[in-house]
């Protein structure tokens, strides 16, 4: 049996395709397959904004805050 490759790349959509009006080229990033495999199992078809959201209301309990008002079109 062959061994999968750990290190192929796949493609990402950083705003999920499904939620963005235009199909930009800065929408899209390589990332390790099984990366992005735990990506969508940890955060489904959230947007950044909303991931940020998630982590500080739920494992953060608001004690620790990332910034996210300065954002590029999102």
């Amino acid at each position: 049996m062959k061994r999968k490759n750990q290190n192929k790349k796949t493609k990402h959509h950083i705003i999920p395709q499904s939620r963005l009006e235009g199909k930009g080229v800065l929408n899209v990033c390589k990332v390790a397959e099984k990366q992005h495999n735990l990506y969508h199992s940890l955060f489904g078809n959230m947007t950044p904004k909303e991931i940020v959201r998630f982590l500080n209301k739920t494992f953060w309990a608001d004690i620790y805050q990332i910034d996210i008002t300065q954002n590029r079109g999102d």
